[in-house]
C-alpha cells in the first residue's frame, strides 16, 4: 500500500461523438477498449473504427501523485488499429491524456478526455447528451447521472456523467436534445456550438504544450445563386460535396465545421510552425477551385478566406474568431478571395505600414503604367508594349517598381494589384484598338506570388470578359526562376492560361541555362533575351554566338525571339547580322506614359532601322 497516494476523488471523462451520438462517459474503471465490435467497453459506431481500435489504461502517476488516463492504438496484444490515434493532431501509439486534449481516431470520430475536480461537480445544471438514434445512445438515466462543468467560468460546457455499460431504454426522448444541437444536420460536420468548444480546448492545450493552432474561416461566394438555380435539395448535395473536398485537404485529426449557411470552419489543433500553414492553405484553396458536379449540375465556386493564428493572432478563443472574421470581410472587400502570405510568423509591423500605404496609392489612384515598346526589324512597325507600373508618389515624384513591388509579394495588395494592372493594361489597349490604331500585343509581368496565385487564371479570364480584349493581344511575362520553382505546377497554370488563348512570355532568357531543358515542353510563346547578354555582345563576342544560339533555339520552337536592352546602334546592327526579328530598348524608346505611348504608336519609326540588313 502507498500511503503517499494523493486520494482527489477526480472524475475522468470521455466526451466521445461517433456517428450514432454524443456521449459522455465517466471513467470509473481501470481499463476500456475501444472499437466498433460489440464486445468492447465503450462502443464506437462507426464503420472507419477498427474493431478493437483503442484502449484506455489507469496508471498512478508518481510524478504528479495521482491518477491519469492512458491511451494505446490497438489491443493490449499489439494488433494496431487500421487508422490510428491522434492526439491533439498528432499521431501517436500510446499517449498519456491531459485534462482538455483532443483525441482522433482516424477518421470522423472525435473525443475529448477532461479531469474533473470535485469542485467542478455539480448537480443542479442539467444538460443533456445529443443521440443521433435515441433507442441506441449509451446513456445513464438523467435522476441517477452526475452533472459537471468543463471550462472556465465564462465558457462553461455542461455534461452528464454517463456509464458506458448502462441501458439506452432508461433514457426518453423527452430526455434529450435534437441532433441539430451540436451536428449539422445537411453535412453531419461539428455545427458552430460544438466547433466553438473544440476551440476552446485546443487555446487551453495550446497555452499548457505552448503550441500553435489555427483556425479557418472559409465563405462560398454567392452560394444563394446555387440554391434559386436549383432548389434548396441540390445546393445541400453541393454543401455535403464542398464538406467533402475540405475533409480531403486537411489531417487526420483536424477539425471541420459548418459555421452556419455557406460558411465552414476548420480548426488545426496543432501547428509547428506558422509557416507550415501556407502549404495546408494552398491544398484548400486548390480543392475548392475545381468546378463541383452534383446531379449532372456544374458550377465553380468561389471562395474566401480569413485566418488566425494562436498565439499571434488572439490568445482567447473568441479573439481569434474576431481576427479570422475581420480577415474574411477583409478578403471579401477587396477581392482577394484566398490568398494566405507564406512565412507568416516573418510578418511584422513596418511591412503592415508599407501595405497601408499601398493601399492608400492604389485607392488614391497615384498607381499609372508606363509603357515601353517592342519593334520589329523586319516590319518596322511596333509589334508589342510591355507595361511598367509607376508609383506617382506625393512626396518623391515617380517611384520606380523595383522600389515597391517587392514588398507587394509579401502583403495582401498581391490580387487587388494584379488585378489593376492587367485591367488597366487590357482596357488601355482594347482603346488603341478602338481608336483605329495598328492591333499590338500588350505585355504584363507576373512575379512568382502572381503566377501562382490560384485565382489568376478566374482573374485573366474575367478581365478579358469585361474589358473586351480579345485574349490573343494579351502576354503574359515570367522569369526562369519563377518555373523553376515547380516545374509540374508551373506547366499546370501555363497550360490553364493556353486555354484563354492568351500568349506567354519567357522572360529573362539565357542568364541560368536550367529552363532550357524545359523549353520545348512549355508552351511559351514568346522568349526574351535577357538584357546582361544584349549588353555585353559589344566586348564579348562568346555572348554574341550565346544570342545566336538562343535565337536560332526560339526560332526552332516557332517562338517570337526578342531582344531586350538594346541601347547602341552597334548592338542593333548585330542582332540584326544574327537575323532577330524583335528588339526593345532604349535605343528605340524609354518606357512612355499612355499619353506619350499613343502619339508613338501614330508615328512612322523606319528611319530607326535604316541601312539595317
Amino acid at each position: 500500500m502507498n500511503q503517499n497516494r494523493k486520494n482527489t476523488k477526480n472524475r475522468y471523462v470521455l466526451v466521445l461523438e461517433d456517428s450514432n451520438c454524443r456521449r459522455t462517459i465517466s471513467l470509473e474503471e481501470s481499463e476500456y477498449s475501444l472499437g466498433r465490435h460489440s464486445s468492447n467497453s465503450i462502443i464506437i459506431y462507426s464503420k472507419q473504427v477498427s474493431r478493437r481500435h483503442a484502449t484506455l489504461i489507469k496508471k498512478f502517476n508518481r510524478k504528479i501523485n495521482q491518477d491519469s488516463f492512458w491511451i494505446l492504438d490497438g489491443d493490449l496484444e499489439g494488433i494496431q488499429s487500421r487508422n490510428g490515434i491522434f492526439v491533439n493532431g498528432e499521431k501517436c501509439t500510446f499517449h498519456e491524456l491531459k485534462d482538455g486534449d483532443l483525441i482522433n481516431f482516424g477518421c470522423e470520430v472525435n473525443a475529448s478526455y477532461h479531469t474533473v475536480s470535485p469542485s467542478k461537480v455539480s448537480s443542479d445544471i442539467v444538460d443533456k447528451d445529443t443521440p443521433k438514434q435515441s433507442d441506441k445512445s449509451i446513456l445513464r438515466s438523467i435522476e441517477e447521472s452526475q452533472k459537471l462543468n468543463l471550462g472556465g467560468s465564462a465558457e462553461q460546457s455542461t455534461f452528464i456523467l454517463a456509464d458506458s455499460n448502462s441501458s439506452p431504454k432508461e433514457l426518453g426522448n423527452d430526455d434529450t436534445f435534437q441532433e441539430e444541437s451540436y451536428l449539422d444536420p445537411v453535412t453531419e460536420l461539428p455545427n458552430r456550438i460544438l466547433f466553438n468548444e473544440y476551440v476552446s480546448i485546443a487555446v487551453t492545450n495550446g497555452k499548457r504544450h505552448k503550441n500553435c493552432l489555427a483556425v479557418f474561416l472559409i465563405d462560398i461566394k454567392d452560394f444563394k445563386k446555387i440554391n434559386d438555380a436549383f432548389g434548396y435539395t441540390i445546393g445541400d448535395y453541393f454543401l455535403q460535396a464542398i464538406a467533402q473536398r475540405l475533409k480531403n485537404c486537411v489531417r487526420t485529426g483536424d477539425i471541420i465545421s459548418r459555421w452556419g449557411g455557406d460558411e465552414f470552419a476548420i480548426l488545426l489543433p496543432h501547428i509547428k510552425k506558422a509557416d507550415n500553414l501556407y502549404k495546408i492553405t494552398q491544398r484548400i484553396i486548390k480543392e475548392l477551385k475545381y468546378p463541383f458536379t452534383v446531379e449532372n449540375n456544374t458550377q465553380s465556386l468561389v471562395s474566401h478566406l480569413g485566418m488566425a493564428i494562436y498565439p499571434q493572432n488572439g490568445q482567447v478563443p473568441q479573439d481569434l474568431l474576431n481576427y479570422a472574421e475581420t480577415q474574411l470581410s477583409y478578403h471579401k472587400k477587396t477581392g482577394n478571395f484566398n490568398f494566405i502570405k507564406e512565412n507568416l510568423s516573418k510578418v511584422n509591423a513596418s511591412l503592415s505600414q508599407i501595405e497601408k500605404r499601398l493601399y492608400e496609392a492604389l485607392r488614391k489612384e497615384e498607381l499609372c503604367l508606363y509603357y515601353q515598346p517592342q519593334l520589329n526589324a523586319y516590319t518596322k512597325t511596333t509589334e508589342a508594349m510591355e507595361a511598367f507600373i509607376r508609383w506617382q508618389h506625393p512626396k518623391y515624384g515617380l517611384v520606380p517598381p523595383k522600389q515597391f513591388l517587392p514588398w507587394v509579394d509579401k502583403t495582401e495588395l498581391i490580387v487587388p494589384l494584379s488585378r489593376w494592372i492587367l485591367e488597366r493594361a487590357c482596357t488601355q489597349n482594347k482603346a488603341w484598338q478602338t481608336n483605329h490604331l495598328q492591333p499590338i500585343l500588350v505585355s504584363v509581368n507576373l512575379s512568382m506570388a502572381q503566377f501562382y496565385h490560384p485565382q489568376l487564371v478566374d482573374i485573366i479570364d474575367e478581365i478579358l470578359g469585361t474589358t473586351g480584349l480579345e485574349p490573343q493581344w494579351l502576354e503574359l511575362e515570367i522569369t526562369e526562376a519563377v518555373i523553376l520553382k515547380d516545374i509540374k505546377l508551373t506547366y499546370q497554370v501555363l497550360r490553364e492560361l493556353k486555354s484563354l488563348d492568351v500568349r506567354v512570355c519567357l522572360d529573362d532568357f539565357g542568364i541560368g541555362y536550367a529552363a532550357v531543358s524545359h523549353l520545348h515542353r512549355l508552351p511559351f510563346d514568346t522568349i526574351k533575351i535577357d538584357v546582361s547578354l544584349i549588353k555585353e555582345m559589344d566586348d564579348n563576342p562568346e555572348n554574341t554566338t550565346l544570342v545566336s544560339a538562343l535565337i536560332s533555339l526560339g526560332e526552332s520552337f516557332d517562338m517570337r525571339v526578342v531582344a531586350e536592352g538594346v541601347e547602341t546602334r552597334q548592338q542593333l546592327n548585330t542582332l540584326g547580322d544574327l537575323q532577330c526579328q524583335t528588339m526593345q530598348g532604349y535605343y528605340f524608346s524609354k518606357p512612355l506614359s499612355v499619353e506619350e505611348t499613343t502619339q508613338f504608336l501614330t508615328i512612322n519609326h523606319a528611319e530607326l532601322f535604316d541601312n539595317l540588313g
